[in-house]
């Protein structure tokens, strides 16, 4: 529940600000100066483990995990948070189950 409270408005301001400045806007940013490239590797790092993450829960779940490292990686957090949502509704194989 929490993920998707997190999804909804994130998705709504990351399309508002890809809409001003293009789908591609960030890179200009992140190849700016030296705060802005950190950050962006600082986030890029955090998506390598979080899917590292993601791909070890979703194979305990029985979930298939490449849409999700595809969308982690086009989307970046939109991704990561989609899965957790997608993994909590019903029907969708739990740990427990697959066990």
């Amino acid at each position: 529940m929490l993920a998707l409270l997190v999804l909804v408005p994130f998705f709504a301001f990351s399309v508002w600000v890809s809409m001003g400045h293009g789908p591609l806007g960030f890179i200009d940013t992140a190849l700016h100066g030296g705060w802005e490239t950190q950050i962006f590797l600082d986030l890029a790092i955090a998506m390598v483990v979080a899917s590292t993450v993601v791909r070890r829960d979703a194979r305990k779940r029985g979930i298939a995990s490449w849409p999700w490292m595809i969308a982690m990686f086009t989307l970046g957090s939109i991704g990561l948070l989609g899965y957790f949502v997608y993994r909590e509704l019903p029907g969708v194989s739990r740990a427990d189950d697959a066990a």
